[in-house]
């Protein structure tokens, strides 16, 4: 028996030099709310090749850290991406397709179309994270989302080591939502994506507003006139960020924890009885029609901003201990400095109960809890 240990350890300590895993890595630096955590092994991969002798551990993919809450030691293996590169494709009439590796930064990758004048990841601007994690979580903000410029996206799968190519229809894309999040959450990693932008934009998305902001109104302040350029829209967003939200390379925070509920029309109703002009939007698609718009006549399900509805029940700027909402925004939870992922969480978590308990909604955690 003792010779089977230590035969199993000999193994381990072979495997870690071969794909240079490290032990008990302190993992403050790698999330954006910069909790205090540490993973038992830990893989910095940059090759495909590193996936082919994975210790048999429990697993979790990590991209840069910005959508993750801490509240315990990792008892596994995280695995972060790393694999670096851009490039186009092909190119034809008004379409250019584009792959990019999982590893780069998000926002880069969209200055960089914007820098070549193509159209359709313009509203996902400052979004932070990397391009692996993007479909994951179905990113969207300002009536655009990532599935509506999807192509395909590449993986490894961790058991076997083999490659796989999924399609839009494969990945199941909903609202903050993808397979991946689900049957096969940390079953793949993933390389890359390719998408499908546009090469003359036409018909641009500005029609996002809420009871604090408009991208079309801001577009009047940065830009001379219509028609809008990509690089407008790529301004005007980043501006209206930078104005609603804390900077996540300063601040430690994940963005909005939470994601926007659906609610039946009865609900909404009775919603709208006790939250002045809470807004409503379609839960099919990203756009964001005036409230007086046909899109609503039939329909039978809302979502409604989860920011309004904690904001009427006073969680903007509220402080707990080191834990805070943004002045700014009820939706996005900071830490204030030293706060562990177990007070975060205990925060959140009463945010939640005050919902329930005001509204009998549930919310629905946009942040992966750990």
């Amino acid at each position: 028996m003792k010779t089977g240990v230590a035969k199993d350890c000999y193994n381990l300590v072979a495997v870690a030099k071969i794909i240079k895993l490290r032990r008990n890595v302190d993992l403050t630096g790698y999330n954006s709310l910069r909790v205090q955590a540490k993973a038992k092994y830990f893989l910095d991969a940059d090759s495909t090749r590193q996936l082919t002798q994975l210790p048999s551990e429990p697993v979790f993919i990590l991209g840069q850290g910005c959508n993750t809450l801490f509240t315990r030691d990792f008892a596994g293996l995280i695995i972060k991406t790393n694999f670096k590169g851009r490039q186009v494709i092909a190119q034809k009439g008004n379409n250019v397709m584009v792959e990019i590796a999982a590893g780069e930064d998000w926002p880069q990758t969209i200055a960089w179309t914007v820098a070549q004048n193509w159209a359709g990841l313009e509203n996902l601007a400052l979004i932070p994270g990397s391009v692996g994690s993007a479909p994951i979580q179905n990113i969207g903000a300002y009536g655009q989302s990532l599935d509506e410029v999807f192509h395909a996206l590449h993986a490894v799968e961790l058991a076997s080591g083999k490659t796989r190519v999924f399609s839009k229809k494969e990945c199941r894309f909903l609202y903050r939502d993808s397979i991946f999040k689900h049957e096969l959450k940390d079953k793949y990693l993933v390389t890359a994506l390719t998408l499908k932008l546009i090469t003359h934009l036409q018909q641009p998305t500005t029609s996002y507003y809420s009871r604090y902001e408009s991208l079309a109104t801001e577009l009047t302040k940065l830009a001379a006139r219509p028609p809008y350029t990509v690089k407008d829209i790529f301004r005007a967003v980043i501006s209206l960020r930078t104005q609603k939200l804390p900077d996540w390379r300063k601040t430690g925070t994940a963005g909005s924890f939470f994601k926007n509920p659906f609610v039946t029309k009865t609900k909404l109703a009775q919603l709208q009885d006790r939250v002045p002009k809470l807004q409503y939007y379609p839960t099919t698609g990203m756009d964001y029609p005036q409230l007086d718009d046909p899109t609503f006549d039939h329909s039978q399900y809302f979502k409604i901003p989860a920011g309004r509805l904690l904001d009427e029940l006073g969680w903007r700027g509220k402080t707990i201990g080191r834990v805070s909402t943004f002045a700014k925004h009820a939706l996005v939870v900071i830490n204030l400095g030293g706060a562990t992922g177990r007070e975060i969480y205990a925060y959140t978590e009463k945010m939640r109960a005050d919902v329930k308990k005001s509204f009998d909604i549930d919310l629905e955690y946009e942040v992966n809890i750990i």
